[in-house]
């Protein structure tokens, strides 16, 4: 039986994250207000892509399958096929199985495989050293799915962090507007996800 392959994987998120990337090209001809909500929108689907990947290749990996450089995971435990994967990680090495698994942070991604693919490997280590970025894109996404305390005070500190300072932004805003930068944060986290899946995948 044939491993199951991670550059199929990264070639199909890639493609979905280039079809985001011409939607916001073309909704440049817009007016600035839907600009904003078509970049929420982008934003949205952009995280989901990159929580659906990040698991995928986890699965393909606990699954034996090898990074795009050829190399092979050093696994603590294999399934037998990538289906399989999930029910090990909820379940293998652990005192009390997890009853889901998380995909959205450096450390739950670390957490929910580390029983399965060890904390050294170049999988779980390329997405701690993008930890930083994948926080920032989960607490930008967080603003627009969950209207919360949490999640509004969660962004103000992205800005913070972005800007130097508190700047009464809205996601749609910060997402798209080039005012303070050449570059708009929509921009840089499609290609930001592109960099840490293809990171992820390489083994290196």
């Amino acid at each position: 039986m044939a491993l199951p392959s991670l550059a199929i994987t990264l070639r199909e998120a890639q493609t979905q994250i280039d079809k985001l990337q011409r939607h916001k090209i073309d909704a440049e001809r817009l007016e600035a207000k839907y600009q904003h909500f078509i970049g929420e929108m982008i934003m949205l689907r952009l995280f989901t892509i990159f929580e659906d990947t990040v698991a995928e290749l986890a699965y393909k990996i606990a699954a034996g399958g090898k990074y795009l450089n050829g190399k092979s995971p050093m696994l603590i435990a294999r399934a037998s096929r990538a289906q399989d994967s999930r029910a090990l990680f909820l379940t293998h090495g652990r005192a009390k199985p997890f009853s889901h698994l998380k995909w959205t942070k450096a450390r739950y991604i670390r957490e929910s495989i580390e029983t399965v693919i060890p904390a050294n490997e170049k999988f779980i280590v390329a997405a701690q050293i993008h930890g930083q970025t994948i926080e920032e894109m989960r607490r930008t996404r967080n603003a627009l799915a969950h209207n919360t305390t949490s999640a509004r005070s969660d962004f103000r500190d992205v800005i913070r962090q972005t800007y130097g300072a508190h700047i009464a932004l809205t996601p749609g805003v910060f997402l798209i507007s080039t005012k303070r930068s050449n570059v708009c944060q929509m921009n840089r986290y499609l290609s930001s996800t592109k960099a840490i899946l293809t990171a992820m995948s390489s083994g290196q």
